[in-house]
Parts: structure tokens; sequence; C-alpha cells
């Protein structure tokens, strides 16, 4: 079972604590088309298009979410979707979460998703994002806004039924004691096991 062991990490004073997230993670048949979009938008300017797995953060979570807890909201998922695919929407946006420094603000860019999410279980959630953005980059509030219109013009418009939900444990780089997100910012992360959305078929799921 998975459990907050899993991602812990060194608690010295010079380590700066990941980010837990729970993910939307595409079938493979997406790839192609997602890593063409990072490359162009790591072109178009954004240097943080390489800091995140092809993947949508669902939630912000306070633990990893444990075996049961991920079956439970792949299958509520996939409810809540019944028959339609996932889709993009054809265009560029952010969101993201503020650090718990005041102004220290952390950003996501990426395809937006028009997807029904599942609920999660309170206790584990910090914040959620009702508009996912998948296969982002992570920006820093200075980011230049016109490189997200030049961005735009290069999005994919994407639709898949097969996709799975993971923990995701995103690392900053850098001491804990200076903000990890100076503009040379750089992340590593560690993608738990993958559920599947199970398939639909009328009021059942297999």
């Amino acid at each position: 079972m998975e459990t907050a062991e899993n991602y812990k990490r060194n608690s010295d004073k010079d380590t700066v604590s990941p980010l837990l997230f729970i993910v939307l993670v595409p079938h493979r048949d997406c790839l192609p088309a997602l890593e063409a979009y990072r490359r162009d938008i790591f072109a178009a300017g954004f240097d943080g298009a390489f800091s995140f797995p092809a993947a949508a953060p669902l939630a912000l979570l306070k633990r990893p979410l444990d075996v049961m807890e991920l079956k439970v909201a792949a299958a509520e998922l996939r409810k809540n979707l019944g028959e339609k695919k996932i889709v993009s929407e054809g265009q560029a946006d952010c969101n993201g979460w503020e650090n718990s420094e005041p102004g220290h603000t952390v950003l996501f860019f990426g395809l937006t998703l028009d997807l029904p999410l599942p609920a999660f279980p309170p206790d584990a959630v910090l914040k959620t994002w009702k508009k996912p953005i998948l296969a982002p980059a992570i920006l820093i509030p200075d980011d230049n806004p016109e490189l997200q219109f030049i961005a735009n013009k290069t999005a994919p418009d994407l639709s898949f039924r097969a996709a799975a939900l993971a923990n995701l444990a995103l690392q900053p780089t850098g001491s804990a004691e200076s903000c990890p997100f100076e503009r040379d910012f750089s992340f590593t992360w560690e993608l738990g096991p993958l559920y599947w959305l199970p398939r639909y078929k009328g009021n059942y799921l297999d």
C-alpha cells in the first residue's frame, strides 16, 4: 500500500519539502502530440516546459492517496465521464498555487481539460483545480504574458478515453533557506503506480 513513507524525503534543513499531487496520466497514444507541444512551448520561451511529466495535476495533497482511494477516485471519474472522452479545450491557460512564502506563486501552463473531477478524501487535499492543466510547463510570476499568446497558437486538440490516476511527488531543487522558484528553478519528480480508469459500459464498470 502506498503511504507517505513512499514519498518521505531527507528532512535536513537544506532540503526543500516535496509537493504532493494526484495527477491524471493520459494513455501513451497522446504522448507524441504532448511532447511536440512541450517542445513548442519550450522554444517559445518557457524554461519550465520540461519540469513536469506528461500529466494533469488534479489536486495538491497533504499526503499521497492510498491504493483504495486511488481506485475509488478512478472509478468515480469514469462514472462521471460516462461515454464521454476527456478533451482539451483547444487553448492554453494557467493556474497554480501559492507557496507558503508570500509572493512565491508557482503556475502551471498547458492544455485545459474538460474534466468532471471525482471527490478526493478531504483529509488529504489542500487544493483542487476545476480546470486541470495537462502536460504543464511550470511558470513563475514574471514569465512574459506575451509568451502565452505565442504558445496558444501551437496547442493541439486532444481527445482520449484511456487514462490513469497516480500520486506524484514534485521536488523543488535548491536550499530551503532560499526561494526554490528563482529564474533558474528546476524540479525532479517521482510518479507512483498508475490506476487506470475502468471501461464504461452503460451503467456498469469493468
